[in-house]
């Protein structure tokens, strides 16, 4: 059971098998065969596993990620975004005006009975 939960954190370790797997190039079953073969540490693994595959890898699970994007849903999304950013600045535009319109009428009560703020 022990090599079963190394072989997954290989794998884990190792994202590209999964193309491979997905893409029927081979199957779990021969990729842990190998694996109980070789081990972690062979050269057989260059084969799936190559500093051009993280790059490739990487692209690959962004165009993915670009052609599975619902256009309507991203869209009702950000508008939904664009709304509460608006409520935001509603509240804090009106907080603003409260506050002035608050140290306006001070500052005209004061004038009005002949106080100053200066000390």
């Amino acid at each position: 059971m022990e090599k079963i939960d190394n072989f997954k954190k290989f794998i884990y370790n190792h994202p590209e098998f999964i193309d491979e797997v997905r893409t029927n190039k081979t199957s779990w079953q021969s990729l842990y065969e190998l694996y109980d073969l070789y081990g972690e540490d062979e050269k057989i693994w260059n084969k799936y596993i190559s500093n051009n595959s993280i790059d490739s890898f990487s692209i690959k699970g962004l165009l993915n990620t670009i052609k599975n994007i619902d256009v309507s849903s991203l869209e009702e999304n950000i508008n939904n975004i664009q709304k509460a950013v608006a409520l935001v600045e509603e509240f804090t535009k009106k907080e603003d005006d409260s506050k002035k319109e608050t140290n306006l009428k001070e500052t005209k009560i004061d004038n009005l009975y002949g106080e100053s703020n200066e000390i």
